[in-house]
Order: C-alpha cells, then sequence, then structure tokens
C-alpha cells in the first residue's frame, strides 16, 4: 500500500483498513477479510454506506469471531439487501427492455448492472439508475418513448428534442419501475465517439429482449474517468475497476482502452496502478507501456482520505 498508516489520522486510517478489508473481494475465492473482530462495528457504516458490505460479508462468513463481532450483523443485513434488490431490479431491466425492444431499439446499458457481470458475485453489486444511450442517431426516439412513461412536463429545446431529467423514475406498462438516466452520448466519460463504442458493444439477451453493454476496453476506460470526474471518492468504483482490469485477457487492446491523448493515458494508467496499490488488483499483465512509472504519493492518500466519509455525506 503507498500510504503507511503511521502518524495518520484516525479517519484516513478508516480509509486505508477499509481498502485492505475490501482486497480480492471481487474474486471467487476472496481472501479472508484482514480486519479484526473489534474494528468491525467502526468499519461497518463505512462499508454499508459505500456498497461494498455485501462482499464483505461473503468474505468474511466463514470466520467465527467475526461473523460474532459487533457490526457482523448489519453487513448480513446489507448482504441480503443487495442480494434481493438486484433480484428486483434484473426484473425492472427486463421490463425496459421489452419496451425498447417493442420500438425496435437496443440501448447500451454501462456502468451499475453492467459492471457487475465482471464480478464473480455479481448481485451483491448494487446499483441504482441504469444509465442508458440510445443507438447512434436514435435518442430522439429513446426520450420519446420514456417519455411516455414518466409524469410531469418534459422540457424541449428550441430544436424540439426532447431533454429528459437526470435520473428520473419511468413505469412500464408491466407494472415495474425503473429509474433511467438517458446519456446523448459519452464525451464526459473521454469518449467522443458513441457510434464507435456502440459498434463494439456486445448483446445481451433478456427475457425482454437485447441489450448492449460496451467492450471492456470501452468499459474499463469509461470506469476509470467517472471515478476520475467524482474524485475517486466511492470505493465501489475502484473494486470496479479491479475487477474489471483482472477480467482482461490475452487479446485485450490497452491502446483502445487507454486513448490516444497522452495525459488521458497517463491518468488511467495511475488509476491501474491504484487498483493494484489499494485493492491488489493484479497488474501484472498491463504492458509496460500502458503503466505508470512515477506514481503520484498524493493520489493514493487522497482517495483514502475521501473513503473515510460515509457514502450520505457527498450528497448522492
Amino acid at each position: 500500500m503507498i500510504v503507511s498508516q503511521k502518524n495518520s489520522s484516525p479517519r484516513l486510517h478508516d480509509g486505508a483498513l477499509l481498502a485492505t478489508v475490501l482486497a480480492g473481494t471481487w474474486r471467487e475465492e476472496p481472501p479472508p477479510p484482514a480486519i479484526a473482530a473489534e474494528q468491525l462495528s467502526r468499519l461497518a457504516p463505512l462499508l454499508i454506506g459505500s456498497g461494498t458490505a455485501g462482499f464483505v460479508w461473503r468474505s468474511m462468513s466463514r470466520d467465527a469471531a467475526l461473523k460474532a463481532a459487533e457490526g457482523a450483523s448489519e453487513l448480513r443485513n446489507a448482504h441480503h439487501h443487495f442480494a434481493i434488490q438486484a433480484l428486483v431490479k434484473g426484473e425492472s431491466l427486463d421490463a425496459l427492455a421489452t419496451e425498447f425492444s417493442a420500438a425496435g431499439l437496443e440501448p447500451l446499458v454501462f456502468k451499475g448492472w453492467a459492471i457487475a457481470r465482471y464480478y464473480t458475485a455479481p448481485h451483491l453489486r448494487p446499483f441504482g439508475d441504469f444509465d442508458l444511450c440510445a443507438p447512434p442517431g436514435r435518442h430522439a426516439e429513446a426520450a420519446a418513448l420514456l417519455g411516455q412513461h414518466i409524469s410531469g412536463t418534459l422540457r424541449h429545446d428550441n430544436q424540439g428534442l426532447v431533454h429528459l431529467p437526470n435520473n428520473f423514475q419511468v413505469e412500464m406498462s408491466s407494472g415495474l419501475a425503473a429509474t433511467v438516466d438517458l446519456h446523448a452520448d459519452l464525451k464526459k466519460y473521454r469518449c467522443p465517439s458513441l457510434a464507435a463504442v456502440y459498434g463494439r458493444s456486445i448483446p445481451v439477451r433478456l427475457s425482454g429482449g437485447t441489450v448492449r453493454v460496451p467492450a471492456l476496453e470501452d468499459h474499463l476506460r469509461l470506469a476509470i474517468l467517472h471515478f476520475l470526474r467524482h474524485g475517486g471518492w466511492r470505493p465501489l468504483w475502484l473494486t470496479d475497476i479491479a475487477a474489471m482490469l483482472e477480467s482482461a485477457t490475452g487479446d485485450f487492446n490497452w491502446d483502445l482502452c487507454l486513448g490516444e491523448e497522452p495525459h488521458v493515458r497517463r491518468w488511467i494508467a495511475c488509476i491501474l496502478q491504484l487498483a493494484g496499490d489499494l485493492l491488489g488488483a493484479r497488474i501484472e499483465h498491463v504492458p509496460t507501456s500502458s503503466r505508470i512509472a512515477d506514481m503520484p504519493r498524493w493520489i493514493a492518500k487522497t482517495v483514502l482520505n475521501e473513503w473515510r466519509a460515509p457514502f450520505v455525506e457527498h450528497g448522492l
């Protein structure tokens, strides 16, 4: 780990301890959590608030002392809650796919549900809304379709295009509901061509229809840029990156993932290294040309300082 716990503030220490506990939790055989029973009660609110409690409970449930520790029951309850919510939201996505399929649309689904697929226990990776992009050139159709299922007044621009608020609630004809964030493009994630990302995307057949998820190269890049845009304050996002990083096989296109902009390549390389340094992600397969030789020490310190705050303190 980059940041020494010596002479650190208690809250920074909590961030470092959280990183230690989360190491390898996304794997099929996670290591036993490196935490003492007496530390669990202090860390439990951070685990629950950050959305990582389900992973930690899975890895600690074979340790009798940890299972009996104060705060353990809260993690167990969060584990059960995340599993149930995954089933409910999976049905909601099926219903969304049904609506889109009827209109001849295969939306691109990214982050959240789509990233959970890289975990060996995807039902324990919580997510809230569904981040979607319509097929290139069909955003207005998708917006109009979703607009039929929400209440309130829709805003139009001077060209007559529908503008939907972020995270709006839709109620499908099946009676199921979902919170959807429909993106017009992926430019804020430094993906200038939605058509290129969509063209490389992978179809996923659901009971209600087909959706698409980004190719791993695009998705890992997107996840890292999302992590950076938000200051890396949520530990779950770095476990996402670690899980995706370890899913990269020999034919993974690192140049596509890192892109052509030198400063963006450097930032992506820094976060790949951060996943290795803080969470023990396996980065040996990352080519030397895609790695960072002079990792700034302040990055890990800043991220660990962010992690010491419960989820709700960030206003989300």
